[in-house]
């Protein structure tokens, strides 16, 4: 019998920009949806067999799974690509420039740009950068939206050059300015907002060195979120895509909204967590 933590109607799939998985060390398969609810649908992935782990993807014996925005997973046919350069949430790519991307829905698109991308240096979850001119120390910026199309983004005020910390769906530069990366792609800074050095890194979180915990919405937005009654930001400990499990194993998701919600596992262990989506 499937088991679900949040009712909704599922389908038997074993089929996002929120959403994620994790696995525990008994191969039980969670899924996240980009709402922030948590599923177990009776799938299991041994952790020994991943061979591949992104946001919304994962290879068992070197073949995709990817997850869609409803928090489903799909076994794929194609297997992953050798000599992988780098990966962020959304997207991998090859050391000959060639780039996969995955849609919210779970669907692959592959581009052949080696001219590109050969030279991609700094990978965040739905972005990259590329030395374009090594000499003059030019450097571009490319995003991915949700349907898996990417952008060089020229954006006012921001040189990617200067960008030191890459985060999921954030990123923050000499100076501390954040800057954040919708689900279209686009790339908003937010010098308004003071940050201090961001610590710890999720997909669309981050707590910085005051302690204080930010969450991105899925159109850019940069959330100072309300706190969830019992949740310490100090004992965080496992940072996935769009969730964190403190040290007491309790589960805390992050909506497409930026909203932070505690969800109750009864039925498993989650400090048993052994692989997560980042």
């Amino acid at each position: 019998m499937k088991k679900l933590f949040i009712l909704a109607a599922l389908s038997f799939s074993l089929s996002s920009l929120a959403q994620s998985y994790m696995i525990l060390g008994s191969g039980v398969v969670l899924t996240v949806d980009k709402q922030g609810q948590v599923f177990d649908l009776s799938h299991f992935v041994l952790p020994y067999k991943v061979t591949l782990t992104g946001g919304q993807f994962l290879a068992e014996d070197e073949r995709y799974i990817t997850i869609d925005e409803k928090g489903f997973l799909y076994r794929k046919e194609e297997k992953t690509p050798k000599n992988i350069l780098g990966k962020g949430l959304n997207y991998i790519l090859t050391e000959k420039g060639r780039l996969t991307t995955i849609d919210d829905t779970g669907f692959f698109y592959e581009y052949d740009k080696e001219s590109l991308f050969k030279k991609a240096r700094t990978f965040g979850g739905n972005f990259f950068l590329v030395d374009a001119d090594e000499k003059k120390g030019l450097v571009d910026l490319y995003t991915i939206n949700s349907k898996g199309n990417f952008f060089k983004m020229n954006v006012p005020g921001l040189n990617p050059a200067n960008i030191k910390t890459v985060g999921g769906r954030y990123f923050q530069s000499l100076g501390g300015m954040v800057s954040t990366v919708s689900k279209d792609g686009f790339v908003f800074n937010k010098p308004e907002i003071k940050v201090a050095a961001i610590k710890k890194m999720g997909g669309n979180f981050f707590i910085d060195a005051n302690n204080l915990i930010y969450t991105v919405s899925e159109d850019g937005l940069l959330v100072l979120p309300l706190i969830p009654n019992g949740l310490d930001i100090s004992s965080v400990s496992k940072l996935g895509n769009n969730y964190f499990i403190d040290s007491r194993g309790k589960l805390f998701t992050i909506d497409n909204l930026g909203l932070i919600q505690e969800r109750e596992i009864k039925s498993h262990d989650l400090n048993d967590v052994k692989i997560l989506a980042k």
